[in-house]
């Protein structure tokens, strides 16, 4: 996962590359392939109440976006969790809280989170899309101890309710016992503080054996569309079925889904209740290559790049929207008479995020996690926040038909 062409400089994306990220798909996929805590009014702001929801609903929460979303715009009902993206470990063990602007959002973002009884969590991981792919793994390989006693300091001097922990690439043959290693340690200090942590889809054998000290995974549901397979398919679909390719790869080929993906997280050890899916806030544009749908096979390489939710909204109408009822996802394709001019963009709009929340209850999961919430941020509009309005709306409901269990 690398930088989008169009992303601003400094802006991670979590992008499926042509590279690590496409290899490890392809395995899978048929495949040709110093603060203290957040005080309001001068007084430190309590703790949220105990958690009573069934279905975490977890976002990442950047200071960067285009535009970027304030943390006191953020449509807190969406949310009973949020996640800072990220303190960044250095190989040394020590924490870089300056390029994700931590010490200067953070006390913001947590007081707006303990305001609306929503749970503020550091996010940790490594600065991948700069190349730094192996500082985790010297870090928690070499300097366990320290960085560990780094991230309990920023937790307590914050106040932060606990910690995710987002490593990515991981290579688990290589660095799964460290992960794991540096889990029960972290779960050990924490203590009743919350624990999470993300999951790359193609890594579900690790993370059956690896889930115990976390409350949850979230399996990142997302970027399952890319040149790595010869034939087009969408960003997020719920549902994958073998008949629905006919005519493109084999009659028994299966492509990556959200259902999909439980399946082989659960199978592989995963207890549903601890899984998260993925919900994200952003789409894919493929270009050429012939190109007109989900489903298709290309003819030349296409051109894609990742846009957040904000961009694609200026490209996509209710005239050119189109909905796949077997993946249960929309799409929208813009035709010409040149083949190199026909776009095919794959997102999720109010309709398929509300059947993901819905799935997600119908199949006893953990809940989502969404990234990322700039990307839903259009200002000016009503709502601002369509998508994560929508999912205010599902949760709404949910509550109000009694989905509660203990957390």
């Amino acid at each position: 996962m690398v930088f989008t062409s169009n992303a601003p400089a400094g802006r991670p994306s979590r992008i499926a590359t042509r590279t690590l990220a496409a290899l490890l798909i392809c395995v899978f996929y048929v495949c040709p392939t110093p603060f203290a805590p957040a005080y309001r009014n001068g007084v430190a702001a309590a703790a949220p109440a105990p958690e009573t929801e069934t279905f975490w609903s977890v976002g990442y929460w950047t200071p960067w976006g285009a535009p970027p979303l304030p943390s006191s715009r953020i449509t807190w009902k969406g949310l009973t969790h949020v996640v800072y993206a990220w303190a960044l470990v250095r190989p040394d063990g020590s924490l870089d809280l300056e390029t994700q602007r931590v010490s200067r959002e953070a006390p913001a973002l947590i007081a707006g989170a303990r305001a609306n009884n929503v749970k503020a969590l550091l996010g940790v991981g490594q600065q991948y899309w700069a190349g730094q792919t192996t500082s985790l793994a010297e870090a928690a390989g070499s300097h366990r101890s320290i960085l560990v006693n780094n991230i309990i300091d920023i937790v307590n001097r914050y106040g932060f309710d606990g910690v995710d922990l987002d490593w990515e690439p991981l290579d688990t043959a290589r660095d799964g016992a460290i992960l794991k290693k540096l889990a029960s340690d972290l779960r050990s200090r924490l203590g009743g503080k919350t624990l999470s942590a993300a999951a790359i889809v193609t890594d579900y054998q690790f993370w059956g054996t690896a889930h115990a000290p976390f409350d949850r995974v979230s399996a990142m549901t997302y970027d399952l569309t890319g040149v790595w397979n010869p034939f087009s398919w969408h960003n997020a679909p719920l549902y994958s079925r073998s008949d629905s390719f006919p005519k493109s790869p084999p009659a028994d080929a299966t492509v990556w889904s959200v259902d999909l993906a439980v399946e082989r997280f659960t199978r592989a050890g995963v207890p549903a209740a601890r899984l998260n899916v993925g919900i994200p806030f952003f789409g894919y544009e493929w270009a050429g290559g012939g190109v007109t749908g989900p489903n298709q096979r290309w003819i030349s390489e296409p051109r894609i790049r990742q846009l957040p939710y904000q961009s694609l909204t200026g490209l996509i109408s209710p005239a050119i929207d189109r909905w796949d009822s077997s993946a249960r996802v929309p799409y929208s394709v813009i035709t010409s008479t040149r083949p190199s001019e026909v776009r095919f963009f794959t997102y999720d709009n109010e309709q398929s995020i509300a059947e993901k929340i819905r799935y997600a209850q119908s199949r006893r999961l953990g809940g989502w996690m969404i990234w990322e919430l700039s990307g839903d941020y259009l200002p000016g509009q009503t709502p601002d926040q369509p998508l994560l309005n929508a999912i205010a709306n599902e949760r709404q409901t949910l509550n109000s038909s009694g989905a509660k269990a203990k957390p």
